[in-house]
């Protein structure tokens, strides 16, 4: 079994509610469930700041690029 640590957090009830559901329906444990959904945020998240980083050097690729050939223009 992995470490684990308590984190007490308010939600809307509804929210609660649905979660519930959703676990029940899936055959899980809440604190399952709420686990997956953070951590699969969390790695999106990760792989969305990746890809954007990635985009951002590309473009700043480009715009050296257009500096070079600019300068070669004068």
């Amino acid at each position: 079994m992995s470490a684990r640590t308590q984190l007490n957090i308010n939600i809307n009830p509804d929210l609660l509610k649905n979660l519930k559901k959703v676990a029940l329906e899936d055959n899980r444990r809440l604190v399952d469930l709420i686990n997956e959904i953070l951590t699969n945020y969390v790695n999106e998240t990760f792989i969305d700041q990746t890809k954007n980083r990635r985009i951002l050097d590309e473009l700043d690729e480009v715009k050296n690029r257009i500096s070079v050939l600019e300068n070669l223009k004068k």
